[in-house]
């Protein structure tokens, strides 16, 4: 048995209560699709998610109800909304619901969002970085360079997180299927990107992270629904890039080499210094061609 074996059995799992979450799900069912035994299929998925696959099901129909909550042109009524998500009764939801995020679903409707809250994750999110688990350390050099650059006054177009507060929790809240409507924007200046938002750009209601694209600020076409666009001022960035990997499996390893150089990056010996609060933070999608790639704001230290 390989490795990557385990892995996949468990995502299978996950793709058919995903598939299924709105029918009657049996632990047989969900374990026949592993291809192991009943027993050894429950223990590897509590083993890689850290919670049993009763727990994973609560989770996701409860993540569920909550967009349904905040929808609003929603008017269900919370016990509809605890039935149509796998509850029997309005007391087990609200209990269910309090318990898991810590609000009572009334309160979470009126946007009182906890801060903990976290959707289950489908395993392939996490596929590549575990694989890569151990492999951190190549026996070559490898380099992460750092460039300065001024980006010219532009507009940011961007499909805001409202819960999420990091790529894998934006993918579960938002889908994936924004990056794709982003690339078809007309007059793009970048590739799209996963931003982290200093706190002015916060709107209420939302939450720091977000997928967006830039253009020019010139820019009066129609926006995707559900995006806003901002106006940002002229920056200067530091362009950290990875170099490229023949190995897929060293897409974990690429990221930890970009975190280990931005933390030891001294922008200070250069006349700058790191300025997070003056505008977004942009990741760009790693892949083995054209490797990892990481934008960060700086100013001038003698400006005030």
């Amino acid at each position: 048995m390989t490795e990557s074996e385990p892995i996949k059995a468990v995502i299978r799992m996950q793709d058919y209560i995903h598939q299924n979450i709105n029918n009657e799900l049996t632990i047989d069912d969900i374990c026949s699709e592993a291809g192991y035994s009943k027993r050894h299929s429950l223990r590897i998925f509590k083993e890689l998610l850290n919670k049993t696959v009763f727990e994973y099901i609560r989770d996701l129909r409860l993540a569920m109800a909550t967009g349904k909550l905040i929808e609003s042109n929603n008017q269900e009524r919370i016990l509809e909304i605890a039935r149509d998500s796998g509850f029997e009764s309005h007391e087990g939801f609200t209990k269910a619901f309090n318990r898991h995020f810590g609000v009572l679903p009334q309160n979470y409707r009126k946007r009182c969002f906890h801060n903990n809250y976290l959707a289950p994750t489908p395993m392939s999110y996490y596929y590549l970085l575990l694989r890569s688990k151990g492999m951190n350390t190549m026996s070559e050099a490898r380099t992460v360079t750092a460039t300065f650059i001024t980006k010219p006054a532009r507009k940011l177009i961007i499909k805001r997180g409202i819960l999420s507060t990091d790529y894998f929790t934006y993918c579960d809240e938002i889908g994936c299927d924004i990056w794709d409507t982003l690339e078809k924007v007309p007059n793009r200046i970048d590739k799209v990107s996963f931003v982290i938002l200093p706190e002015y750009l916060i709107t209420e209601g939302t939450s720091k992270v977000g997928c967006a694209i830039e253009v020019p600020l010139d820019y009066n076409s129609s926006i995707p629904e559900g995006c806003d666009i901002i106006e940002l001022a002229g920056q200067t960035m530091l362009w950290f890039q990875g170099a490229p990997y023949e190995n897929e499996s060293w897409y974990g390893g690429a990221h930890s080499e970009m975190d280990n150089a931005i933390q030891n990056y001294k922008p200070e010996l250069y006349g700058y210094r790191f300025a997070y609060d003056l505008a977004p933070k942009y990741y760009f999608l790693t892949s083995a061609k054209d490797g990892c790639r990481v934008l960060l704001p700086v100013v001038n230290l003698c400006e005030k």
